[in-house]
């Protein structure tokens, strides 16, 4: 009886211990595609306070300023055109294409933005988020 109660100790902490290895060693770059995603899909939506939540805090302020009240602002389309993922996989420069117009204006504008973005975790043991990192560019 003791011998078994042994095994089963003994197997559930090496399932254990095994899960929160696997937890640790999961790289942050396998969740980028859909936060980003979501970011690009919120500006398409001129959803910009849900498209702030994807940013810094210390950024995240001067992006609701310039974008929350502006009612002229119309955007076509923002997507990914390059993603580049530092050594470690924590930091992330992308590229977006921006297809925007100003009312009273119908002309289209195109602008390439890069955007910084990083991994934040608070612990090894909870999922960690990305974060834009750098301040959105003017609007042409």
């Amino acid at each position: 009886m003791v011998n078994r109660t042994f095994m089963y100790w003994v197997a559930s902490a090496v399932a254990t211990l095994s899960l929160m290895a696997c937890a640790t060693m999961l790289s942050p770059v396998g969740g980028f595609s859909a936060i980003s995603e979501d970011f690009a899909k919120r500006l398409r939506w001129m959803d910009y306070q849900g498209a702030a939540q994807h940013m810094e805090e210390k950024v995240r302020n001067n992006f609701l300023e310039r974008f929350a009240n502006n009612e002229n602002l119309r955007i076509i389309d923002f997507h990914i055109e390059r993603v580049e993922f530092s050594d470690d996989g924590r930091q992330v420069s992308v590229w977006y294409m921006l297809e925007s117009y100003m009312l009273p204006s119908a002309t289209v504008k195109k602008a390439q933005i890069r955007l910084a973005w990083e991994f934040y975790e608070e612990n090894k043991l909870l999922p960690g988020s990305w974060r834009i990192t750098s301040d959105f560019p003017q609007i042409p």
